[in-house]
């Protein structure tokens, strides 16, 4: 495995150790029922189902070229981790606090010595991401189809903000809906609830683009007919939920909201 797939891996797809599955082929209509390709008339996208957040693991490897790519994949999966472990207790902190509390754990864990100044630049990483390649067409798409669009992000809002400028994707959505609104991470129901609050849409009338399996769980779980752009082909979740469509590009978001 090159260290770009473990990587975008550990960043994007996987989390501990589902983002270590090996890959499969995965269709862009997998679980497609025609009841679930009508009636969308907007769609709400998880941060990462836009953007590519593999400059964060590159950083980490330029800091640390021993350790980087370890510390990219154990601070992925310990800040996530700490997303739901706040959440779960009824508490609040926000997503950059987080990201150097896990990455300030991870670095100590592998007896690594990251200043101040390393840790400032890795999370910083976060606000400096690039659209996938496929994302910009497929928007102007949906937002020529009259299909509303808008972020729904355990990122902050000026990180989301920042990225859509460096994406150049800013006239495509509505303003962002990061969980700091609510207080409460994904997949807690709060923070899907506001794509519903912010679109004034009923339930059935919003899809979610997912970029993990336990986002595409936790918006089904919800009620939302979900889309799980799974771009690295890795396993599905073992649960009682699956998403309406996999896809491993942007045609399945196309595909959920009746776009060809």
């Amino acid at each position: 495995m090159t260290y770009s797939a473990l990587s975008r891996r550990t960043l994007i797809g996987g989390l501990a150790a589902g983002a270590l599955a090996a890959a499969h082929p995965v269709s862009a209509y997998a679980n497609a029922n025609p009841k679930t390709l009508s009636g969308i008339r907007a769609i709400a996208f998880d941060a990462f189902a836009i953007f590519d957040a593999t400059p964060v693991s590159v950083r980490a490897q330029a800091l640390f070229p021993d350790k980087g790519a370890a510390l990219a994949a154990m601070w992925a999966a310990k800040l996530f981790g700490y997303t739901w472990l706040v959440t779960s207790a009824a508490k609040y902190l926000e997503f950059e606090t987080l990201a150097h509390a896990s990455l300030q754990f991870t670095a100590e864990s592998l007896g690594l010595s990251a200043t101040p100044r390393m840790c400032d630049e890795l999370v910083d990483a976060y606000s400096h991401l690039s659209a996938w390649p496929d994302v910009k067409l497929a928007l102007e798409r949906l937002h020529s189809a009259g299909v509303r669009l808008a972020l729904l992000s355990n990122l902050g809002t000026e990180i989301l903000r920042a990225n859509m400028h460096i994406a150049g994707v800013e006239q495509y959505f509505e303003a962002p809906l990061s969980t700091d609104q609510v207080r409460q991470f994904k997949p807690a129901p709060a923070a899907y609830q506001m794509a519903i609050d912010a679109f004034g849409l009923r339930k059935e009338q919003i899809g979610f683009a997912a970029a993990t399996g336990w986002d595409a769980a936790g918006a089904t779980w919800f009620g939302y007919r979900t889309v799980w752009i799974n771009r690295l082909g890795l396993a599905h979740e073992r649960l009682d939920v699956s998403p309406a469509l996999t896809s491993a590009d942007m045609q399945g978001v196309l595909a959920l909201a009746g776009v060809f």
